[in-house]
């Protein structure tokens, strides 16, 4: 996988034979001079952004043509995303933004939150009203210390109720405000939380779990690829050589994605110990015509140390004794789980059976690189022009973008993810309301995985059910999807 500094290279590059964006005749109608200047410079880092990088550039150049400079930017991105010809959007998941630090801190983990996540539910059959169930919470996060754990229904937020009108707007701007706010669940209690500045990390729940005959199985729950989790992860799977485990149920069922250097790390451990000393082939990009042509880089493949940039100090990675060489892999997954998530399946299967236990996954097949609009005027400094360039700064401050610039395929160029995600080998539901922790050999999905590795296509220590049954929303309140190239 490229170097990310030496994206931003190419990108100036770009700019320089071909320019800054044309200026059209003047349609800003009734906008003030501010506004004016902010869309235009705004406009000129999205653009180019776009003309370089985005995987379906050729597919939407005639759009990329008709682009003003006056446009509203954050929308524009959205409207010219990739559409098929019945105008579904392909590409769900290219973004704008002018908070940019919130943007990067909900991928690195490090991010202002109560530190649970929820799925929503209707919670009557006319599904007029909703409700909010913890799926978990994090170690020593708001949520945690005030008792929440997984199961607990939230019936009102701040004393409202959630209702098929209100409930994405009570969410965003309440549950996930980064604020604090008042929860009143279904067993009569009220617990008020008040989200802080902490480290969601995502190596969650890790078990050793003896079954009968002395078989040993790993467990380990794991919400997001971020940097920061990757000694995390090494340390686990140490724990796990030291144990002994013949078959590890890896969980991921929340597992929205993350840096593509992280699944580098976790791949390294979980496929065979030959395949990983032959360094073989774990994946490789497809780009645009465009950066095709400029780019001449080899596949990634799997190895045993890695380096990285973590806020500007290089960080040393080594996976050197922690791979515990299993022949196979269980993997719980649910349409949460994307990007890194699924691109980790895909390019383990050529080398080891990996048997998926749940519902089909996300299918996002892209992986996407995370630009500050600083950094990139920083670039592109020269051939802007020294005043140019000091005049757009204020402009652009804490403006960025999340763009689309690869496809991943495994080392035989394919994609299981695309277009719809990857079926499982068994369906499974997730249910969070079955009384039982993750981890817990009785919980709904993994009772059923451990069936399975002890040749029970069900397993008997399920547990018993609350009466409420609810239907699922279909609607994540987090960003999901993330794949983000390395630093």
């Amino acid at each position: 996988m490229k170097q990310i500094r030496w994206i931003i290279a190419l990108l100036a590059l770009s700019m320089l034979g071909s320019g800054c964006r044309k200026q059209v005749p003047d349609e800003y109608g009734q906008l003030d001079n501010e506004t004016k200047l902010q869309r235009k410079y705004v406009n000129t880092f999205a653009w180019n952004v776009m003309d370089t990088y985005y995987l379906w550039r050729d597919e939407i150049a005639p759009a990329l043509e008709k682009w003003q400079t006056w446009e509203e930017p954050i929308q524009k991105v959205a409207d010219i995303r990739y559409k098929d010809a019945a105008g579904k959007n392909i590409d769900r998941w290219t973004m704008l933004t002018d908070d940019f630090a919130s943007l990067v801190g909900g991928v690195s983990g490090h991010t202002r939150t109560v530190g649970m996540d929820f799925v929503l539910y209707y919670a009557d059959q006319a599904r007029t009203r909703i409700v909010a169930v913890v799926t978990y919470t994090y170690g020593d996060s708001p949520a945690a210390r005030a008792g929440l754990r997984r199961g607990d229904a939230i019936l009102t937020v701040d004393g409202l109720e959630m209702k098929s009108d209100n409930y994405q707007k009570v969410v965003r701007e309440r549950l996930l405000g980064g604020g604090t706010v008042k929860l009143g669940l279904s067993d009569g209690r009220s617990v008020t939380v008040t989200a802080e500045d902490m480290y969601e990390n995502p190596v969650q729940t890790v078990r050793i779990l003896e079954r009968p005959g002395g078989k040993k199985v790993g467990y380990l729950h794991y919400t997001s690829f971020t940097l920061d989790s990757c000694k995390d992860l090494v340390d686990v799977f140490k724990e796990f050589v030291q144990a002994g485990i013949g078959d590890l149920v890896l969980d991921l069922r929340y597992n929205g994605g993350g840096y593509l250097v992280t699944e580098e790390v976790l791949a390294s451990m979980l496929a065979p110990v030959s395949v990983v000393e032959a360094g073989k082939v774990l994946f490789q990009d497809i780009y645009n015509s465009k950066l095709a042509a400029e780019i001449k880089e080899d596949p990634t493949c799997f190895d045993t140390e890695f380096r990285f940039m973590v806020d500007g100090k290089l960080q040393v990675v080594s996976t050197a004794g922690a791979n515990p060489d299993l022949p196979r892999l269980y993997v719980l997954v649910t349409g949460s789980s994307a990007s890194a998530s699924e691109s980790l399946v895909c390019c383990l299967r050529p080398y080891m059976d990996v048997i998926l236990v749940g519902e089909q996954t996300s299918g996002k097949y892209c992986a996407g690189y995370l630009m500050e609009a600083r950094n990139w005027y920083d670039a592109a400094r020269t051939s802007l022009g020294e005043e140019e360039y000091t005049k757009a700064l204020p402009y652009v401050d804490n403006w960025g973008i999340y763009v689309m610039y690869s496809r991943y395929a495994d080392c035989n160029g394919v994609t299981l993810s695309m277009p719809d995600g990857i079926a499982p080998d068994y369906d499974g539901e997730d249910d969070p309301l079955d009384g039982c922790a993750l981890g817990d050999p009785r919980e709904t999905m993994l009772a059923f995985a451990l069936g399975l590795i002890e040749g029970r296509t069900r397993s008997a220590e399920t547990s018993s059910v609350p009466p409420l049954s609810p239907v699922p929303v279909g609607f994540h309140p987090r960003t999901p999807g993330l794949l983000v190239g390395r630093y």
